[in-house]
């Protein structure tokens, strides 16, 4: 029997609420904390994921604890779209403002679609390095609390991971409309995005000190991150 989660205290629940029949359905409330279960059950898939975009703990726990949803993976294939094209985009505005090439004349198409493809595949492993360094420090919160694997999630924490990386997606317009503070707009969405990853961590550790192995996660995660992006960057040029 899969098990639920009250959204508001975190408390096990067996059950969300009960179909009746005409469309009529009957909400439980957590009996640890009294409050509905889970109130997101009637929302608009849009409220829940602006909530979500807020830091909303609430909509986490729906998102990665009660809902059975599998449309995460589609969303993989679209954030690393997103991440190649923002790549991109600053990296041709870096070029413009350093060789002051802003003509459309010195733009070679060829090299163009090259290195979208190279960052295609720097994005890819951006968020492969991100994931596996937060699965080896929940192993190894797992191990150093229980002695044991046996809480160890991987499709969870992905989950998680990929969820929290939805604001990766805001930093698309902005690149648009101007591309002068692309570096600046581009720290300030990592910074969320490392916050979201941080609150949907907490959501999915039951473990002790939760707060602080899932902080230790994102640093380590953020910093291999950065090198392994370093890294291909230097071997690609």
């Amino acid at each position: 029997m899969k098990k639920y989660q009250c959204i508001e205290c975190g408390a096990n629940v067996l059950h969300l609420y009960r179909d009746y029949k005409a469309d009529v359905i009957k909400i439980y409330h957590c009996e640890s904390c009294n409050a509905v279960a889970d109130k997101y059950i009637e929302y608009d898939p849009v409220i829940i994921l602006l909530d979500a975009l807020l830091l909303q703990p609430q909509a986490y726990r729906h998102l990665l604890i009660n809902s059975q949803h599998e449309s995460e993976w589609r969303l993989v294939f679209l954030l690393w779209i997103c991440d190649a094209f923002a790549k991109l985009v600053s990296h041709r505005a870096d070029l413009v403002i350093t060789q002051q090439a802003s003509t459309p004349a010195n733009v070679n198409y060829i090299n163009l679609g090259l290195e979208l493809y190279l960052n295609f595949i720097i994005a890819a492993a951006e968020l492969c390095i991100f994931m596996a360094f937060v699965v080896l420090m929940f192993a190894v919160q797992s191990l150093w609390e229980t002695r044991s694997l046996q809480s160890l999630s991987i499709p969870l924490l992905s989950k998680a991971v990929i969820l929290a990386s939805m604001g990766r997606m805001l930093v698309i317009p902005v690149l648009l409309w101007d591309q002068s503070y692309s570096y600046v707009y581009g720290l300030l969405c990592q910074g969320f995005v490392c916050l979201s990853t941080l609150q949907a961590l907490r959501v999915v550790n039951q473990g002790q000190r939760k707060t602080f192995w899932s902080l230790l996660a994102v640093i380590f995660g953020c910093l291999s991150q950065h090198q392994i992006s370093h890294r291909l960057h230097e071997w690609f040029d």
